[in-house]
């Protein structure tokens, strides 16, 4: 309604996800698909409205370490994720404390389904005034819900392609990984978008979730994957980078690409 009414919707909710000419944009992997915008308000009759979204916070703590490497020419097969979801994430009032005290909860209702599903339209592509899934890679996802206030942690095993990065490689691409909202120095957006921790013992939720304004995204335990090629750690605010912090970030980015 508001949409319609040339207001334009820049959404944390999970609505209008899988609506197939709504960008679910991180900004910086797939600012592009707000160039579907025209198309959407042209199929609905709008003037200046539209709906962008983002996705769900969990994924946010490692679909910018893989696009990255993606970027750089390695293909990613299949990914294994397991995930360790801070309470915060359920809202208020949340998880019961007699859930959480002394215990996991191993399941999140719906979220392991979108943890596999929504990759893949970020990493899609806009087809005949739709965005169109990308063929791959395959997710499998665990999602636990653990006793962390705030921030999101994902361990992550990939299988590349042919084509297989060395750790030192890894580490590089993601220490200089920058993107459009750097590149327009966006007044959210992280200065380092990817921060690699060498420390064996990080990331924790503690002491790296409010890394730049709570907005990047902190990578440790990169080493060889004896299941697939490669594993790490990754950890993001899922109440800033992974909702809130996400949508002014978008909305910042349409501003500068004159949609606001």
């Amino acid at each position: 309604a508001y949409a319609a009414a040339g207001i334009p919707v820049v959404s944390n909710a999970s609505a209008n996800r899988w609506t197939p000419d709504v960008p679910m944009l991180i900004a910086e992997i797939n600012p592009h698909h707000a160039d579907i915008i025209p198309q959407q308000r042209k199929q609905r009759g709008w003037d200046k409205g539209f709906i962008v979204v983002k996705p769900n916070c969990s994924i946010q703590s490692y679909m910018t370490p893989i696009w990255a490497l993606m970027q750089e020419g390695y293909e990613i097969k299949r990914m294994f994720v397991t995930t360790m979801q801070a309470v915060s994430g359920a809202g208020y009032p949340g998880v019961p404390s007699l859930d959480m005290i002394d215990n996991i909860v191993p399941y999140i209702g719906g979220e392991e389904e979108k943890s596999e599903q929504e990759p893949l339209k970020i990493l899609g592509s806009i087809q005949g005034g739709a965005i169109v899934n990308a063929a791959g890679p395959i997710v499998s996802a665990h999602c636990n819900r653990v006793p962390v206030v705030d921030g999101h942690t994902a361990c992550v095993s990939l299988e590349f392609g042919d084509k297989k990065p060395s750790i030192e490689e890894v580490r590089a691409i993601w220490s200089k990984f920058r993107a459009l909202p750097q590149e327009l120095k966006l007044p959210f957006a992280p200065e380092q978008p990817i921060i690699v921790r060498e420390e064996a013992d990080r990331p924790q939720p503690r002491k790296d979730r409010d890394a730049d304004k709570a907005m990047a995204v902190t990578v440790g335990r990169i080493r060889p994957c004896k299941l697939f090629d490669l594993r790490f750690v990754g950890l993001s605010h899922n109440t800033v980078r992974g909702a809130a912090g996400g949508g002014i970030l978008n909305a910042e980015l349409l501003k500068a690409k004159g949609y606001l």
